[in-house]
């Protein structure tokens, strides 16, 4: 009979404790939010790191047994989380996905997390669940989108104000003088009278003009179907519509109007079209809006900017916009503004 020598297996073991006791200084020093589940999505007793632990207030060895998403996540939040695992589990493909997890104290923090399968063991499939807490990096965020937001709503406060200015101060003075001279005009002919109501109602027509384009007065008092069918009316090539019949906060109506205002004047300029095409509707929580052309394409959303502005002011209400202009396949503009909590309101 063979007798083993105990030497070498005691510092086989000696050895792997101490590969054991590395990778747990590794896990719990590691600054991101580790466990591990089972192929049921159950925590593993005694899995989670340091860092998991103290994130969420759990003491260590309290945090095994319960299934991730009953435990870890928000009720609204458990499905989808549910559904990412199991599709790991099914699948033997990592995922990845921003989200929410809870802690004990029923604080909720944002998190970049993965579920990653480990190799498998004797006692059964394991899956690594691995996070980065996000919450600072969120609130800046949002910081952020509500700076762009607010400073895009005192330049459409100012816009409105100065539109205003303009037609109830300078348009009207002019107006006044303009009806002035057609009175004289009628007790005396003069040329150098005429020449003179001419040049003032020429003056006026680009005053109404330059006060559309500040912010027009048909966009506050009705709405952004009837401001967008003005634009069309004043467009020289042939413009279907398909627009919804409601208001929206007014943030999100100024920055569709301003979308369609200004692919309506790239189309004139550049796009050589016979046609176009706006249309509008609400999908999913957000008014997406459409302009459309069979022009020569080629747009080029980096040449100028206008359309860089029109990006930016959509970005500011957490929306997306796009431009896709093959060339010789005509102009596709879109945009996508969120209601968020913005009562759709039948139009009057």
């Amino acid at each position: 009979m063979t007798t083993l020598d105990p030497e070498p297996l005691e510092d086989r073991v000696a050895e792997l404790e101490r590969e054991r006791e590395l990778l747990n200084a590794i896990a719990n020093y590691a600054p991101s939010l580790l466990c591990i589940v089972d192929g049921e999505g159950r925590v593993r007793p005694a899995a989670t790191n340091r860092a998991f632990e103290l994130a969420l207030g759990y003491a260590s060895g309290e945090t095994g047994g319960e299934f991730f998403w009953e435990r870890y996540v928000p009720p609204e939040d458990a499905a989808d989380t549910k559904r990412l695992i199991e599709r790991v589990i099914a699948t033997g493909f990592a995922a990845a996905q921003d989200g929410r997890w809870v802690a004990r104290d029923a604080r909720v923090i944002d998190v970049a997390w993965s579920c990653t399968p480990l190799p498998m063991i004797e006692s059964g499939p394991l899956y690594l669940i691995s996070a980065t807490d996000i919450t600072e990096r969120k609130r800046h965020e949002e910081e952020v989108r509500e700076s762009r937001a607010r400073i895009v709503a005192a330049a459409d406060g100012a816009r409105r104000r100065l539109e205003r200015n303009l037609h109830d101060g300078a348009q009207q003075r002019l107006v006044a003088l303009l009806l002035q001279l057609r009175a004289a005009r009628r007790r005396v002919d003069d040329p150098v009278l005429e020449t003179a109501i001419g040049e003032l109602q020429g003056a006026l027509d680009e005053l109404r003009e330059l006060a559309r384009g500040i912010h027009p007065a048909t966009l506050s008092e009705h709405g952004l179907t009837t401001a967008v069918r003005v634009l069309a009316e004043r467009t020289a090539l042939p413009v279907t519509l398909d627009l919804p019949d409601a208001r929206y906060d007014e943030r999100v109506e100024a920055a569709a109007y301003y979308v369609v205002s200004e692919a309506l004047t790239n189309i004139a300029k550049y796009a050589q079209a016979s046609s176009a095409t706006i249309r509008a509707q609400v999908r999913d929580g957000r008014l997406a809006v459409t302009v459309e052309d069979d022009g020569v394409g080629g747009a080029d959303a980096s040449a100028g900017t206008g359309l860089r502005g029109l990006a930016d002011r959509v970005a500011a209400l957490d929306g997306s916009f796009t431009i896709e202009s093959p060339p010789g396949a005509g102009t596709r503009v879109h945009a996508a503004l969120p209601l968020r909590g913005a009562a759709c309101r039948p139009r009057p």
